[in-house]
């Protein structure tokens, strides 16, 4: 009855609020230049020379062949927005309308026109990219997963993201509108399903179609280069040009982030149609801010004619984590973060002096002083009030509309105040003329920013090898990591640290014999260390050490870093040995740990119904849903409930991968005739944008003819010896193998198959 009452509730609010707002699927026509296939032989990471991308291919065969193409768009729509999103163009948001003027937020780019930009080659300048784990991530013009949902309260969500196949990490944004709001929330969720620690970043990339005319508003004394490595006074540099303004971007592209500001809030703001957007974070979320330009030099222009068909520009509004983009962090097996970003319009107020979610400030100085704001939703009967100093020059009662901007005149001199109160009382916003909370220029050293040094490396210590190797862990290059340990080790053989840090990077790079040496080594030297019982259980397991590998993450469990990883490879070792009981309450501890980990629920599910417990597997697949309506596993696990859904179908078929991917969990959990049924399905033929460039349908595919025969030799089928030759005949044209699971000695390969790749 509270759940009836509670709906009944959110009903009712939403329409005194107004319509509920409306989601969609259809598609959308651009001109799009085409490409040529991929190149057959991506570099391994060793041979990259720092671009780390294998197993996926290099996208750099760019053709001028234009022409329409129809692509997949979902769209969103409320009083005041209508938006777009492209779920095979990297899931981008690709307009965001403000229905009350005509303008864009974001940069509608008319074509999709790429360039040799991104990591892998192809990509495009629009819209708004997600960029985890990496600058320009992997998929950014490739398919991502994706659904929407109508929610009780009439809001409505669109939710993209993808699952890389570098490092297995997964990356969910849901944008959210609300009934009777401007503001367009981004919700994102950044997880690590796998079993090791992985690096990661995230940046959101918003490109704003600009005019030398347009000013940006980022409230902070001093900018950073990359790296930090030198600090530049703002919005006036130490050249004397003053980047607020894009005309003035005359010196080369322009790539500054904030430094020494906690305010929450920037954006872009064009005299010339007087609109624009801003972007808001709390300081505790994504604190991190970046301007990118191309400028307006010849080299900036010619960069408009490659990304564009009408020599538009564009500026990059651009929010992340950390405080740059050269600064990674690792995200721990089953560890999630969870924040928001908001974006919202402008319209009509001459600039940006304040903003956060209920409203947009500016004060105009001429003959007289002219404040405007732009209110995010109603306020009814609100409290606005105006000092100068300490003087109360006015107090009225204001009722505003997000649909229409509001005015008040005031005479030219005073330094102004500024507090807008809701009904209640209520504080919605408040600002003063000209103060932020950010540093001041006497506190801070512009110029040159001194670096660390290393010693020379016949001068090293056992910590600095260390430092060395988990910056190049940082960055993506494990291989100069082991070497740096390895440097290490000769020198100081009985480093703890070294040999711990070494076995831990051994399991990460599959090299599980190396891996049990430094990590028993260092184990004889701190028996209750967490991060050696969690790694050295890994290599154990894989290397078949089953027993073993069960006492170590016994071990790893105890500790509450580990606590939620250590027990679903507890509950993998038990489905295992068809304990499926124990294998459930092992996941269930762990999802006590990490309640929100999508891998964890899965689990969850697929364990219930192995059970014979149909009901409460369907109770908990619709709670999971919820979470994440994307997931394929938790769709497909649906099915095996008795759903239909025909688009899992088609999803599933334009990438092998995901395949792959739900297939090597239920072996993990010992369900080989799930993961057969998985593997032998014919799946339909799809439209080429919905898959990577190369790709097949997965009957097609080697590995997935690989992963069959396996499975149906551990079911006793007679026929898995003609399944493994049907497997060796299919062509491994655009098939790159990387999965531990892959690998002829693992956990779901305790014997050795026969040679796969």
């Amino acid at each position: 009855m509270r759940i009836v009452k509670t709906v009944f509730l959110l009903c009712l609010t939403s329409l005194l609020l107004g319509a509920e707002v409306r989601v969609w699927q259809g598609s959308l026509t651009l001109p799009t230049y085409q490409e040529g296939l991929p190149d057959t032989n991506p570099p391994f990471d060793a041979l990259s020379a720092g671009r780390l991308n294998y197993p996926y291919t290099i996208r750099d065969r760019l053709t001028d062949q234009r022409g329409p193409q129809a692509w997949r768009a979902i769209f969103i729509e409320n009083e005041y927005l209508k938006c777009s999103v492209l779920p095979d163009l990297g899931g981008h948001i690709y307009s965001c309308m403000d229905k009350t003027n005509g303008a864009e937020l974001f940069y509608a780019n008319p074509s999709i026109k790429k360039a040799l930009v991104s990591n892998r080659g192809a990509w495009a300048a629009f819209g708004v990219e997600f960029n985890f784990p990496v600058s320009h991530n992997w998929v950014t013009v490739s398919p991502v997963d994706f659904a929407i949902r109508q929610h009780p309260d009439g809001s409505a969500s669109i939710w993209v993201g993808n699952v890389d196949r570098v490092y297995g990490m997964q990356w969910r944004v849901e944008l959210i509108l609300r009934p009777g709001s401007t503001v367009l929330e981004q919700r994102i969720r950044l997880y690590n399903p796998g079993a090791v620690r992985r690096r990661y970043y995230w940046w959101n990339n918003a490109a704003v179609e600009s005019w030398d005319d347009t000013r940006i508003y980022y409230p902070q004394n001093f900018s950073a280069s990359h790296g930090f490595t030198f600090v530049d006074s703002w919005p006036v540099n130490s050249q004397g040009l003053d980047q607020s303004r894009l005309g003035n971007h005359v010196k080369g592209p322009v790539s500054q982030f904030a430094y020494a500001t906690r305010e929450p809030y920037m954006g872009i703001y064009h005299p010339r149609t007087q609109a624009g957007v801003v972007h808001f974070a709390w300081p505790s979320d994504a604190p991190a801010k970046k301007l990118w330009s191309w400028g307006v030099d010849p080299e900036g222009k010619a960069w408009r004619k490659a990304l564009s068909d009408n020599d538009s520009a564009y500026l990059e509004v651009q929010g992340g984590l950390f405080r740059n983009q050269e600064t990674y962090a690792f995200l721990e097996p089953q560890e999630a973060i969870e924040f928001s970003e908001y974006w919202m319009p402008v319209r009509e107020i001459g600039g940006i002096a304040r903003a956060n979610l209920h409203a947009i400030v500016n004060f105009e100085h001429g003959s007289l002083v002219r404040l405007g704001i732009n209110a995010t939703h109603v306020v009814e009967n609100g409290l606005l009030r105006i000092r100068d100093g300490n003087r109360t020059v006015s107090e009225d009662r204001v009722s505003l509309d997000p649909a229409k901007t509001f005015f008040r005149d005031l005479p030219a001199g005073p330094v102004y105040s500024v507090e807008l109160l809701d009904a209640q009382g209520k504080l919605l916003l408040s600002h003063t003329e000209g103060q932020y909370d950010m540093a001041k220029p006497s506190d801070i050293q512009t110029g040159p920013q001194p670096a660390h040094e290393f010693p020379a490396p016949d001068q090293r210590s056992a910590g600095d090898f260390l430092e060395i190797g988990a910056d190049h862990e940082l960055n993506g290059r494990n291989l100069d990591a082991w070497e740096t340990y390895g440097e290490g080790l000769l020198r100081f053989r009985d480093s703890f640290a070294l040999h711990k840090a070494a076995g831990r990077l051994a399991v990460t790079l599959l090299r599980y014999e190396e891996a049990i040496e430094h990590l028993r080594f260092a184990q004889r030297r701190r028996s209750n260390d967490p991060d050696i019982h969690y790694y050295l259980g890994l290599a154990l397991a894989a290397s078949g050490e089953t027993s073993q590998a069960q006492t170590e993450f016994e071990h790893a469990h105890v500790f509450r870093e580990y606590r939620a990883a250590a027990r679903l490879e507890l509950a993998f070792l038990a489905a295992e040995q068809r304990d499926y009981a124990l294998a459930l309450d092992w996941t269930r501890r762990a999802l006590a740990e990490s309640p929100d980990a999508i891998r964890l629920g899965v689990a969850e599910v697929a364990l219930l119904r192995k059970l014979g417990r149909t009901k409460e597997a369907q109770e908990r697949q619709v709670h999971w849903l919820q979470l994440d309506p994307a997931s394929s596993a938790l769709r497909f696990e649906a099915t095996l409930s008795g759903a239909s859904d025909d688009a899992l179908w088609s999803h599933l078929a334009a990438d092998p991968e995901r395949v792959l991917d739900l297939t090597s969990l239920y072996i993990n959990l010992g369900m080989f005739d799930t993961a057969a049924e998985l593997l032998e399905h014919r799946y339909p033929a799809v439209e080429a944008a919905w898959s990577e460039p190369g790709t097949v349908l997965p009957q097609q595919h080697p590995l997935i003819a690989y992963y069959l025969a396996y499975c149906r030799e551990r079911l006793g089928r007679p026929d898995a010896a003609d399944r493994y030759r049907d497997a060796s005949g299919k062509s491994t044209l655009y098939v790159f193998p990387n999965r531990a699971g892959t690998l002829p000695r693992s956990r779901v390969w305790p014997e050795a198959p026969p040679v796969i790749f």
